[in-house]
């Protein structure tokens, strides 16, 4: 099957306002591209994240690959590749069933870190209190920790250094999803978020 295809080697606001999200999906909706990859990190750099894009790549054209497999299968099997970004992935698919419809999703891939104040890929986490970012907040494990398939249901605690305030108990996001592959730490999630979601993640508008 012929596959069309756009990269865009940027970072930052690309892959990250609402509105430049949404005209990159209307390229796919309006059956422009099959699918358009896009970094979403505060910088793209090279080095890290060339390989895994040339895997993508091969397993797309080479392989006759879905573009979401593929981007598990590359971006989400190298570690160093999605520690430098995150990257978001708009894509269409045809709909099992007799009638075969497009469908169009935009979703982000990311890897998972409280140490680096990335709670289940959220960067964009902000303190419940304050709304201070999440580079002020200090991320835990809280209880019981899970492994394996079940990691996505360890709960954190969270200690914002700007307000003092702490907070425990905090499960994931049911909109969190963990990426089905070998590799733990790696989710996704449907990309942009919507305002709901924000705030549950104490992003204010």
């Amino acid at each position: 099957m012929f596959s069309r295809g756009l990269v865009l080697c940027t970072c930052g606001p690309t892959g990250r306002i609402t509105k430049s999200v949404t005209m990159l999906k209307m390229m796919v909706e309006l059956n422009i591209f099959d699918f358009v990859l896009v970094f979403s990190g505060v910088s793209t750099i090279d080095n890290l994240v060339i390989h895994a894009l040339n895997r993508f790549v091969e397993n797309v054209f080479v392989y006759h690959m879905k573009p979401w497999d593929a981007l598990l299968q590359s971006f989400g099997e190298d570690r160093h590749a999605i520690d430098a970004s995150p990257v978001v992935l708009c894509f269409a698919e045809l709909a099992e069933g007799p009638s075969h419809q497009r469908v169009v999703e935009c979703r982000m891939l990311a890897l998972s870190s409280f140490a680096d104040a990335r709670p289940w890929g959220l960067d964009m986490y902000r303190c419940p209190q304050c709304a201070g970012p999440s580079q002020n907040i200090q991320f835990n494990a809280c209880g019981r920790k899970f492994y394996g398939s079940k990691w996505l249901q360890t709960k954190m605690k969270i200690h914002c250094r700007q307000c003092k305030t702490s907070k425990v108990d905090i499960a994931a996001p049911t909109w969190v999803h963990s990426c089905h592959t070998d590799n733990l730490f790696r989710v996704w999630y449907h990309w942009p978020l919507t305002n709901s979601q924000l705030s549950e993640i104490g992003v204010r508008h």
